[in-house]
C-alpha cells in the first residue's frame, strides 16, 4: 500500500509562479545595485522597491488573471 503524498508536485510553472519567484530577486537585485551605485540606503530602498514591482505591474495590468 503506497503512502498517499501530503503536497503534490506541481505540472510547471505558470506565469503567476514566475512572478512571484521573480518580485523577492529582483527586489534584492535593485537594492544591491542600488547600495553598489548610490551608497544611500534610502535610495537603495526605493530602486529595489521599483524593481521588485515591474512584475507585480505586469501581472496585474499588462496581463491580467483569466478567470476559469
Amino acid at each position: 500500500m503506497a503512502a498517499k503524498r501530503a503536497v503534490e508536485s506541481p505540472e510547471g510553472l505558470s506565469r503567476a509562479d514566475l512572478i512571484l519567484a521573480c518580485m523577492p530577486l529582483l527586489f534584492a537585485g535593485g537594492y544591491a545595485l542600488g547600495v553598489a551605485a548610490f551608497d544611500a540606503w534610502t535610495t537603495a530602498t526605493g530602486l529595489a522597491a521599483v524593481a521588485g514591482s515591474l512584475p507585480m505591474v505586469d501581472g496585474l495590468f499588462r496581463n491580467p488573471p483569466q478567470g476559469g
